[in-house]
């Protein structure tokens, strides 16, 4: 999720906040975090890191970006899966736009998601112990929501706010253009810049979100192979205006439109999640308005990325 104007009030998002903070004292507790410092961003970018057992082989590497206001755990369940299958998974907590620290900025400045998990990856391939376990030729992106911009980003998908300003004024524009405050001020500094990394050469996009301000000239651009799926009755992020249209311009992308469990299919609901939707009636972050089998279709979409990195990074 993302953008630039929104009904989500800051009353609204304290309440989220206290709601998981009171989850993540109670729940299980996963690997510890670790954090890399940006020193040039003032920013501290916590991250884990998943790997197979075996220590002696070279393997493939996915990162993974969680959604606007989500974190890591989201996405365990497709971590979990690609390592079965020999992938080192790496995820981040994207700061000003995560469960424990999120705001109006953070939700509109989607452009910074992409350089965290650059350093990401600049910070594991300058690892004495990660460098030597990490096949440098097969690297790839996933990424849910705002995280598959992130993804797409990395591939070269560039950003234009007066795109999205069309978008949000046009009479058709679906309700994610309601998901950051309208009053809040925001430094675009490098918000139209090319967050192309061209160590990675693969992506894959679950509900990518802001579609419609992204320039086309940079998805007809796009070399590397491209899988994008949603939801058809994805009621936060219309594929048509995203997902679609990301898939439409790129060239050779695929798109896989799921029969239904809207844009948070993609999530794996928890004692969290429970929560938050009892305080924010505006989401529904665990599908109760749909009648499918999460678990069942997270799996479906985890061997869809599993067959398309094992594709596509070989």
């Amino acid at each position: 999720m993302i953008l630039k104007k929104s009904g989500l009030t800051e009353k609204n998002m304290r309440k989220l906040t206290l709601a998981l903070l009171l989850f993540m004292l109670s729940a299980c507790v996963h690997e510890e975090l670790q954090v890399l410092v940006d020193d040039s961003r003032q920013r501290s970018i916590s991250y884990q890191v998943l790997a197979p057992a075996d220590t002696d082989t070279h393997h493939p590497l996915i990162l993974i970006s969680h959604g606007s206001g989500g974190e890591i755990n989201n996405h365990r369940w497709l971590m979990d899966a690609l390592v079965n299958e020999g992938y080192i998974a790496a995820a981040v907590n994207h700061p000003g736009n995560t469960t424990m620290d999120d705001s109006s900025v953070g939700v509109v400045r989607v452009w910074d998601r992409p350089r965290d998990l650059t350093l990401l990856l600049d910070a594991l391939l300058a690892d004495p112990i990660w460098k030597n376990r990490i096949d440098q030729t097969r690297i790839g992106a996933a990424g849910f929501s705002s995280g598959g911009y992130t993804a797409l980003a990395l591939a070269g998908a560039r950003y234009n706010g007066d795109l999205l300003s069309e978008y949000c004024a046009a009479a058709d524009h679906g309700p994610d253009c309601d998901l950051a405050d309208p009053n809040v001020e925001v430094d675009f500094t490098g918000s139209t810049a090319s967050y192309r990394d061209d160590r990675l050469s693969a992506f894959f996009a679950m509900a990518p979100a802001v579609g419609s301000a992204i320039t086309v000239d940079s998805l007809q651009a796009i070399e590397n192979p491209v899988a994008i799926t949603a939801s058809v009755d994805d009621e936060l992020v219309y594929p048509r205006f995203s997902a679609e249209r990301y898939a439409e311009h790129i060239p050779g992308a695929t798109l896989n439109l799921l029969p239904t469990g809207g844009h948070f299919i993609f999530l794996e609901c928890n004692v969290g999640t429970h929560v938050a939707d009892w305080f924010i009636k505006d989401l529904d972050l665990c599908g109760s308005n749909f009648d499918v089998d999460r678990a069942a279709t997270r799996h479906q979409v985890a061997q869809q990325a599993i067959t398309f990195f094992d594709t596509n990074l070989n």
